[in-house]
Protein backbone atom coordinates (compact mmCIF):
# COMPACT_ATOMS: atom_id res chain seq x y z
CA UNK A 1 0.00 0.00 0.00
CA UNK A 2 1.52 3.88 -0.99
CA UNK A 3 2.17 6.16 1.79
CA UNK A 4 1.25 9.55 0.57
CA UNK A 5 4.20 11.96 0.63
CA UNK A 6 4.76 14.74 3.16
CA UNK A 7 4.31 18.51 2.13
CA UNK A 8 7.62 19.42 2.14
CA UNK A 9 8.82 16.44 -0.33
CA UNK A 10 6.20 18.10 -2.73
CA UNK A 11 7.37 21.60 -2.67
CA UNK A 12 11.00 20.21 -2.59
CA UNK A 13 10.09 18.58 -6.46
CA UNK A 14 7.76 21.56 -7.38
CA UNK A 15 10.82 23.71 -6.62
CA UNK A 16 13.49 21.44 -8.65
CA UNK A 17 11.05 21.06 -11.81
CA UNK A 18 8.47 23.85 -12.46
CA UNK A 19 7.69 22.57 -15.28
CA UNK A 20 5.57 19.52 -12.84
CA UNK A 21 4.06 22.52 -11.29
CA UNK A 22 -0.09 22.45 -11.19
CA UNK A 23 -1.22 25.67 -12.54
CA UNK A 24 -4.20 27.54 -12.38
CA UNK A 25 -7.11 26.94 -15.23
CA UNK A 26 -7.13 30.20 -17.48
CA UNK A 27 -10.49 31.38 -18.93
CA UNK A 28 -9.92 33.49 -22.22
CA UNK A 29 -13.23 34.14 -22.67
CA UNK A 30 -14.07 35.54 -19.54
CA UNK A 31 -13.19 39.36 -19.81
CA UNK A 32 -12.23 41.44 -16.79
CA UNK A 33 -13.95 44.31 -17.29
CA UNK A 34 -17.85 44.76 -17.62
CA UNK A 35 -19.79 45.65 -20.53
CA UNK A 36 -19.99 49.03 -21.04
CA UNK A 37 -22.69 50.63 -23.33
CA UNK A 38 -21.27 52.35 -26.38
CA UNK A 39 -21.89 56.50 -26.07
CA UNK A 40 -23.39 58.34 -28.86
CA UNK A 41 -22.47 61.37 -28.17
CA UNK A 42 -18.88 60.66 -26.84
CA UNK A 43 -17.99 58.83 -30.43
CA UNK A 44 -19.10 62.23 -32.23
CA UNK A 45 -17.09 64.53 -29.91
CA UNK A 46 -13.89 62.19 -31.18
CA UNK A 47 -14.85 62.02 -34.31
CA UNK A 48 -15.18 65.59 -34.57
CA UNK A 49 -11.52 66.06 -32.77
CA UNK A 50 -9.75 63.59 -35.42
CA UNK A 51 -11.53 65.03 -38.33
CA UNK A 52 -11.17 69.00 -37.16
CA UNK A 53 -7.28 68.01 -35.98
CA UNK A 54 -6.73 66.20 -39.69
CA UNK A 55 -7.70 69.98 -41.25
CA UNK A 56 -5.98 71.72 -39.13
CA UNK A 57 -3.04 69.78 -39.82
CA UNK A 58 -4.11 69.79 -43.69
CA UNK A 59 -4.21 74.04 -43.68
CA UNK A 60 -0.59 74.48 -41.92
CA UNK A 61 0.56 71.77 -44.82
CA UNK A 62 -0.62 74.06 -47.44
CA UNK A 63 0.14 77.49 -45.52
CA UNK A 64 3.78 76.26 -45.89
CA UNK A 65 3.94 74.94 -49.10
CA UNK A 66 2.07 77.92 -50.63
CA UNK A 67 4.64 80.32 -48.53
CA UNK A 68 8.08 78.29 -49.76
CA UNK A 69 6.55 77.99 -53.73
CA UNK A 70 8.62 81.14 -55.00
CA UNK A 71 11.67 80.74 -52.01
CA UNK A 72 12.50 76.94 -52.36
CA UNK A 73 13.28 75.73 -55.67
CA UNK A 74 12.33 72.32 -55.01
CA UNK A 75 8.51 73.60 -54.36
CA UNK A 76 7.98 75.73 -57.48
CA UNK A 77 4.56 74.16 -59.35
CA UNK A 78 3.08 75.31 -62.37
CA UNK A 79 -0.17 77.74 -62.20
CA UNK A 80 -2.59 75.63 -62.45
CA UNK A 81 -1.14 73.30 -59.63
CA UNK A 82 -0.99 76.79 -57.08
CA UNK A 83 -4.33 77.68 -58.30
CA UNK A 84 -5.25 74.34 -57.06
CA UNK A 85 -3.63 74.00 -53.84
CA UNK A 86 -5.03 77.40 -52.79
CA UNK A 87 -8.49 76.36 -53.59
CA UNK A 88 -7.59 73.36 -51.41
CA UNK A 89 -6.65 75.54 -48.78
CA UNK A 90 -9.83 77.86 -48.88
CA UNK A 91 -11.98 74.66 -48.62
CA UNK A 92 -10.39 73.18 -46.13
CA UNK A 93 -10.27 76.79 -44.07
CA UNK A 94 -14.14 76.78 -44.74
CA UNK A 95 -15.13 73.22 -43.66
CA UNK A 96 -13.31 73.89 -40.19
CA UNK A 97 -14.89 77.07 -39.57
CA UNK A 98 -18.13 75.26 -39.92
CA UNK A 99 -17.21 72.42 -38.02
CA UNK A 100 -16.04 74.57 -35.42
CA UNK A 101 -19.20 76.72 -35.50
CA UNK A 102 -21.69 73.23 -35.17
CA UNK A 103 -19.66 72.31 -32.11
CA UNK A 104 -20.29 75.65 -30.46
CA UNK A 105 -23.75 75.33 -30.79
CA UNK A 106 -24.04 71.86 -29.75
CA UNK A 107 -22.69 73.12 -26.29
CA UNK A 108 -24.46 75.98 -26.38
CA UNK A 109 -27.39 74.13 -26.75
CA UNK A 110 -26.81 71.43 -23.96
CA UNK A 111 -25.56 74.85 -21.57
CA UNK A 112 -29.04 75.81 -22.13
CA UNK A 113 -31.10 72.97 -21.55
CA UNK A 114 -29.88 71.57 -18.57
CA UNK A 115 -30.26 75.66 -17.53
CA UNK A 116 -34.12 75.70 -18.16
CA UNK A 117 -35.20 71.99 -17.64
CA UNK A 118 -36.54 72.63 -14.39
CA UNK A 119 -38.52 75.76 -15.28
CA UNK A 120 -39.75 73.87 -18.25
CA UNK A 121 -40.97 71.04 -16.65
CA UNK A 122 -42.84 72.69 -13.31
CA UNK A 123 -44.53 74.80 -16.18
CA UNK A 124 -45.48 72.22 -18.27
CA UNK A 125 -47.04 70.30 -15.26
CA UNK A 126 -48.82 73.54 -13.91
CA UNK A 127 -50.59 74.33 -18.23
CA UNK A 128 -51.31 70.67 -17.98
CA UNK A 129 -53.35 70.39 -14.98
CA UNK A 130 -55.01 73.71 -16.09
CA UNK A 131 -56.05 71.88 -19.37
CA UNK A 132 -57.15 68.83 -18.05
CA UNK A 133 -59.22 71.08 -15.88
CA UNK A 134 -60.58 73.23 -18.22
CA UNK A 135 -61.40 69.70 -20.50
CA UNK A 136 -63.55 68.48 -17.33
CA UNK A 137 -65.63 71.86 -17.16
CA UNK A 138 -66.19 72.16 -20.84
CA UNK A 139 -67.37 68.69 -21.11
CA UNK A 140 -70.04 69.79 -17.90
CA UNK A 141 -70.70 72.72 -18.78
CA UNK A 142 -74.62 73.19 -20.69
CA UNK A 143 -74.50 77.31 -20.92
CA UNK A 144 -73.21 77.72 -24.62
CA UNK A 145 -71.91 80.93 -23.50
CA UNK A 146 -70.08 79.19 -20.90
CA UNK A 147 -68.91 76.91 -23.47
CA UNK A 148 -67.33 79.66 -25.60
CA UNK A 149 -65.39 81.11 -22.74
CA UNK A 150 -64.06 77.89 -21.41
CA UNK A 151 -62.99 76.60 -25.18
CA UNK A 152 -60.97 80.28 -25.75
CA UNK A 153 -59.32 79.29 -22.04
CA UNK A 154 -59.04 75.81 -23.28
CA UNK A 155 -56.97 77.23 -26.47
CA UNK A 156 -54.96 79.27 -24.37
CA UNK A 157 -53.67 76.65 -22.39
CA UNK A 158 -52.82 74.73 -25.25
CA UNK A 159 -50.95 77.03 -26.35
CA UNK A 160 -49.44 77.29 -23.01
CA UNK A 161 -48.23 73.81 -22.71
CA UNK A 162 -46.84 73.56 -26.22
CA UNK A 163 -45.27 77.29 -25.02
CA UNK A 164 -43.29 75.18 -22.32
CA UNK A 165 -42.49 72.61 -24.69
CA UNK A 166 -41.91 73.96 -28.41
CA UNK A 167 -39.91 77.12 -26.56
CA UNK A 168 -36.47 77.63 -28.80
CA UNK A 169 -33.68 76.08 -27.13
CA UNK A 170 -31.14 78.20 -28.06
CA UNK A 171 -32.90 81.16 -26.60
CA UNK A 172 -32.93 82.22 -22.68
CA UNK A 173 -36.36 80.78 -21.30
CA UNK A 174 -39.09 82.90 -20.10
CA UNK A 175 -41.19 81.47 -17.16
CA UNK A 176 -45.33 81.08 -17.67
CA UNK A 177 -45.33 81.59 -14.18
CA UNK A 178 -43.13 83.56 -12.84
CA UNK A 179 -42.31 84.02 -8.80
CA UNK A 180 -43.72 87.33 -7.77
CA UNK A 181 -40.72 88.85 -5.67
CA UNK A 182 -42.28 90.35 -2.82
CA UNK A 183 -41.87 91.43 0.92
CA UNK A 184 -42.17 89.16 3.63
CA UNK A 185 -44.85 92.35 5.19
CA UNK A 186 -46.42 92.41 1.47
CA UNK A 187 -46.82 88.39 1.65
CA UNK A 188 -48.32 88.37 5.33
CA UNK A 189 -51.11 90.99 3.87
CA UNK A 190 -51.79 89.35 0.56
CA UNK A 191 -52.48 85.91 1.57
CA UNK A 192 -56.28 85.98 1.06
CA UNK A 193 -55.56 87.99 -2.95
CA UNK A 194 -52.84 84.96 -3.32
CA UNK A 195 -55.20 82.53 -2.57
CA UNK A 196 -57.66 83.58 -4.64
CA UNK A 197 -55.79 84.76 -7.82
CA UNK A 198 -53.51 81.65 -8.99
CA UNK A 199 -50.58 82.47 -11.48
CA UNK A 200 -52.02 79.51 -13.51
CA UNK A 201 -55.18 81.52 -13.51
CA UNK A 202 -54.12 84.12 -15.59
CA UNK A 203 -55.88 83.48 -19.35
CA UNK A 204 -54.28 84.74 -22.28
CA UNK A 205 -50.28 85.33 -23.23
CA UNK A 206 -47.84 84.99 -20.39
CA UNK A 207 -43.88 84.77 -20.63
CA UNK A 208 -42.29 86.12 -23.38
CA UNK A 209 -45.60 87.54 -25.34
CA UNK A 210 -43.65 87.17 -28.84
CA UNK A 211 -42.72 83.75 -28.22
CA UNK A 212 -46.51 82.65 -27.18
CA UNK A 213 -47.95 84.03 -30.25
CA UNK A 214 -45.27 82.15 -32.44
CA UNK A 215 -45.92 78.71 -30.55
CA UNK A 216 -49.86 79.41 -31.13
CA UNK A 217 -49.31 80.21 -35.46
CA UNK A 218 -47.28 77.14 -35.17
CA UNK A 219 -49.33 74.94 -33.99
CA UNK A 220 -51.88 76.26 -36.96
CA UNK A 221 -49.13 76.12 -39.41
CA UNK A 222 -47.90 72.62 -37.68
CA UNK A 223 -44.49 73.61 -37.19
CA UNK A 224 -43.55 73.38 -33.40
CA UNK A 225 -40.16 71.03 -34.07
CA UNK A 226 -39.35 73.74 -36.20
CA UNK A 227 -39.80 76.51 -34.08
CA UNK A 228 -38.05 74.73 -30.90
CA UNK A 229 -34.50 74.01 -33.23
CA UNK A 230 -34.39 77.43 -34.62
CA UNK A 231 -31.47 79.12 -33.68
CA UNK A 232 -29.94 82.40 -34.09
CA UNK A 233 -26.38 83.27 -34.99
CA UNK A 234 -25.97 86.22 -32.49
CA UNK A 235 -27.63 84.55 -29.49
CA UNK A 236 -24.61 82.08 -29.51
CA UNK A 237 -21.48 83.40 -27.43
CA UNK A 238 -18.43 83.44 -28.78
CA UNK A 239 -19.50 83.08 -32.48
CA UNK A 240 -17.73 85.25 -35.18
CA UNK A 241 -19.56 87.77 -36.80
CA UNK A 242 -20.58 87.12 -39.90
CA UNK A 243 -17.92 89.29 -42.45
CA UNK A 244 -19.78 91.65 -44.86
CA UNK A 245 -17.93 92.28 -47.80
CA UNK A 246 -18.08 95.87 -47.55
CA UNK A 247 -16.41 95.54 -44.45
CA UNK A 248 -13.54 94.06 -45.62
CA UNK A 249 -12.58 96.29 -48.72
CA UNK A 250 -12.48 99.42 -46.17
CA UNK A 251 -10.22 96.92 -43.54
CA UNK A 252 -8.06 96.43 -46.90
CA UNK A 253 -7.86 99.99 -48.19
CA UNK A 254 -7.22 100.96 -44.95
CA UNK A 255 -4.21 98.70 -44.64
CA UNK A 256 -3.20 99.35 -47.99
CA UNK A 257 -2.94 103.38 -47.15
CA UNK A 258 0.74 104.04 -45.94
CA UNK A 259 0.48 105.72 -42.63
CA UNK A 260 3.34 109.13 -41.93
CA UNK A 261 5.68 107.75 -39.37
CA UNK A 262 6.90 110.02 -37.11
CA UNK A 263 10.11 111.75 -37.15
CA UNK A 264 12.77 111.39 -34.72
CA UNK A 265 13.91 114.24 -32.45
CA UNK A 266 17.12 115.11 -32.29
CA UNK A 267 18.31 114.78 -29.07
CA UNK A 268 19.28 118.16 -26.27
CA UNK A 269 23.48 118.08 -26.38
CA UNK A 270 24.49 117.50 -23.03
CA UNK A 271 26.88 120.93 -21.49
CA UNK A 272 30.12 121.01 -19.03
CA UNK A 273 31.46 123.24 -16.96
CA UNK A 274 34.93 124.77 -18.39
CA UNK A 275 37.61 123.02 -17.03
CA UNK A 276 39.97 125.59 -15.30
CA UNK A 277 43.71 124.21 -15.72
CA UNK A 278 46.42 126.42 -13.72
CA UNK A 279 49.44 127.44 -15.65
CA UNK A 280 52.22 126.40 -13.91
CA UNK A 281 52.99 124.38 -10.69
CA UNK A 282 53.10 127.58 -8.39
CA UNK A 283 49.77 128.33 -9.13
CA UNK A 284 48.42 124.95 -8.66
CA UNK A 285 50.18 124.66 -5.30
CA UNK A 286 48.68 128.23 -4.03
CA UNK A 287 45.06 127.03 -4.86
CA UNK A 288 45.86 123.65 -3.37
CA UNK A 289 46.42 125.94 -0.10
CA UNK A 290 43.95 128.49 -0.33
CA UNK A 291 41.39 125.11 -0.86
CA UNK A 292 42.95 123.77 2.74
CA UNK A 293 42.21 126.82 4.54
CA UNK A 294 38.73 127.66 3.21
CA UNK A 295 38.05 123.72 4.34
CA UNK A 296 39.51 123.71 7.69
CA UNK A 297 37.51 127.24 8.20
CA UNK A 298 34.71 125.91 7.79
CA UNK A 299 34.70 122.58 9.84
CA UNK A 300 36.14 124.68 13.06
CA UNK A 301 33.31 126.83 12.98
Amino acid sequence: MSQKRKHEEVAEMDAADPATAKKPRSFPHASKTRHKRPNAAKDKDSEYGASANALKNRIRDLKRLLAHVDNVPKHKMSASSRIERERELEACEHELEEKTMRARESEYRKKMIGKYHQVRFFDRQKATRVMKRLKKELAAAADEDEKSALQSKLHNAEVDVNYAISYPLMKPYSSLYPKSKKSSKTADTDDSDEAKSKPEDVDGPKGDVMVWKMVEQAMEEGTLEALRNSKSRDEIPGAPPKKSKAAAKTKAAKNAQPQPQPQPQPKPKKTYAPLVVPANRREARAAAREAEEDSDGGFFE
